[in-house]
């Protein structure tokens, strides 16, 4: 029983809500000064309030469970929502709501900033929330970015973190969905299905309407190529091709190659060896080629509409050199796989929740920070030429250290992925606010 729902209608109707054709701020700071003199049993999300042809929208919260009321003033409301209760007062129909995934994708039909959108090469941050439900973390998340001119990725999720957390892809993003409607947020966000190792997987994100895609083909990286001998290396190097020309050809293609990539006062000469083209295909042509088939694979289910698509290399044992970063863009791009961004393995220690540190694990010194400037650098300058597209980061958080080099060298165009310390930030709220959920 909703009480007190009738004269919140009436405060709404006041306010001539029902006659705008856009809710202004001042009006819902009036409605929400309003309702906290009702006596109300819910709370009003009064940052949700919206109009929509005539029909006003707005989230409830009544003991912990959100619902969304639909409000035409009529006897009758026709809208696609599905309710569970509906009620009749004094000219008004209302549609009580669940905040359900057919209600979710009803919604982002209705007000379409509920929904993901394709981010490009915008300077992103990937929040994620790895938990959702009740203990949605994107109300927080929204609060944190909406004053910056950064974008943010609030649904960022893997095949892996579904697993754990018992979610799919579509649980993902319909709790974002109602994240940014409870808080009226405006802005472009994003939606990126993380570390996706098969094409079921991403068919899966792609169906749930996520817009970008981050693939993690380190299943086929051999990371012991770096110290084959010389015989292990040509075997191996051989069952890349299935003739002797197209891998003379591969070789060709590199050899022939001497390109100096320049930014103010920086050269990057890319130039290679047989020995350095032959370890790093063994090591990364494997990944490259599942790659190109997983791009085609997304654009085919999506019917060739724009996403944003990311590789991710980070996930071995050994730093990305330039040279390797230069020639998977380059085998990409022969490929015609448009690239938002591209995640290298830092020269650096990156764990999750914690600053770098030096490869030894403990804290950087002088020389660990110039070999990951230096890094940086040189990665940066290869996504602007190559691409351009942003240099992506990955267990990004509380990275203090290396922010501020990320942001000079890639000149804005980063991609930095938080969703540890988000997940360990809103468990910390949990723990201390409300330790039932």
């Amino acid at each position: 029983m909703l009480e007190g729902i009738d004269r919140l209608v009436k405060v709404i109707q006041k306010e001539g809500v029902f006659r705008s054709s856009e809710i202004t701020g001042v009006q819902k700071e009036r409605v929400k000064e309003a309702a906290r003199r009702l006596p109300l049993n819910f709370y009003l999300h009064h940052k949700s309030l919206n109009i929509s042809q005539g029909k006003v929208y707005f989230l409830i919260e009544q003991e912990k469970e959100k619902k969304l009321v639909s409000c035409v003033c009529g006897k009758v409301n026709h809208d696609e929502f599905i309710a569970d209760e509906t009620i009749n007062i004094d000219g008004f129909s209302l549609k009580i709501c669940p905040l359900t995934h057919e209600n979710a994708m009803v919604i982002r039909e209705v007000f379409s900033y509920t929904a993901p959108t394709v981010l490009g090469t915008e300077p992103a941050f990937g929040t994620g929330d790895r938990i959702g439900g009740e203990a949605s973390a994107t109300p927080g998340h929204i609060r944190a970015v909406r004053d910056y001119d950064v974008t943010a990725f609030f649904a960022q999720q893997s095949v892996r973190e579904n697993a754990r957390t018992k979610r799919t892809f579509h649980n993902v993003l319909d709790d974002v969905t109602w994240g940014v409607f409870q808080e009226g947020y405006k802005g472009r966000w994003g939606a990126d299905a993380d570390h996706l190792m098969d094409l079921a997987s991403m068919g899966l994100a792609v169906d749930a309407g996520f817009t970008m895609f981050t693939v993690d083909p380190s299943h086929c990286i051999n990371d012991a190529a770096p110290d084959m001998g010389r015989k292990e290396l040509e075997r191996e190097w051989a069952k890349l091709f299935r003739t002797r020309k197209e891998a003379d050809n591969f070789l060709d293609k590199y050899l022939s190659l001497k390109e100096e990539l320049v930014s103010g006062n920086y050269k990057l000469l890319i130039r290679y060896n047989e020995e350095q083209i032959m370890r790093i295909a063994v090591q990364y042509l494997r990944a490259i080629r599942f790659t190109i088939d997983a791009y085609a694979g997304i654009a085919q289910h999506k019917c060739d509409s724009d996403f944003d698509f990311e590789m991710s290399v980070d996930e071995t044992s050994i730093a990305t050199s330039a040279l390797t970063h230069y020639l998977i863009a380059r085998e990409l791009n022969d490929a015609e796989v448009k690239l938002t961004s591209l995640a290298p393995r830092f020269d650096a220690g990156f764990e999750k929740g914690t600053d770098i540190r030096g490869n030894d694990g403990k804290k950087p010194l002088p020389a660990d920070l110039r070999k990951f400037e230096d890094s940086v650098k040189s990665h940066a300058l290869i996504a602007r030429k190559m691409g351009p597209y942003k240099l992506s980061v990955h267990s990004g958080s509380d990275k203090f250290t290396a922010y501020p080099l990320i942001s000079k060298y890639t000149e804005g165009m980063f991609h930095l992925k938080t969703a540890g310390t988000s997940y360990l930030e809103a468990v910390k709220v949990i723990a201390q606010h409300d330790s039932s959920l």
